[in-house]
């Protein structure tokens, strides 16, 4: 792969209260393991767990970060492995682990960490050449 596509740089969001009630209201999932924490402990987590689109949202700001502000994302494509939960007041770390060329595309592998390093996610970007910034 040319040398001159620059790294992304690591996306770092904190989940609070307010992303969970938000995410229920605009989806409707009002899941008691999203919005009870007495029910969360009960059913063996360490507290509210937040929809998986949340945790998720720091891969997808990753890439439209590196893809630039005025950038067009149709054809990028994301594939994810959930891992692990996302508690409240967690901090959600995404991180480019790699990135290659494969059939026409650039492909970055992305996986997503809690404060503690415990992983919460994994994830392949597939970003079709034209739209893969160069240096």
């Amino acid at each position: 792969m040319s040398a001159a596509r620059p790294q992304p740089a690591p996306v770092t969001h904190v989940v609070g209260r307010a992303e969970i009630d938000a995410y229920a209201a605009l989806s409707g999932d009002r899941n008691p393991l999203h919005m009870d924490e007495a029910y969360a402990l009960a059913a063996g987590f360490a507290g509210v767990i937040a929809h998986g689109p949340i945790g998720l949202q720091t891969a997808f700001e990753l890439v439209a970060r590196w893809l630039g502000e005025d950038a067009d994302t149709a054809g990028v494509r994301l594939d994810v492995a959930f891992r692990g939960p996302v508690h409240l007041g967690d901090e959600v770390t995404c991180r480019c682990e790699a990135m290659h060329e494969h059939a026409g595309d650039v492909v970055l592998e992305l996986r997503a960490v809690n404060q503690a390093g415990g992983e919460l996610l994994q994830a392949l970007a597939v970003v079709p050449r034209g739209l893969a910034p160069r240096g």
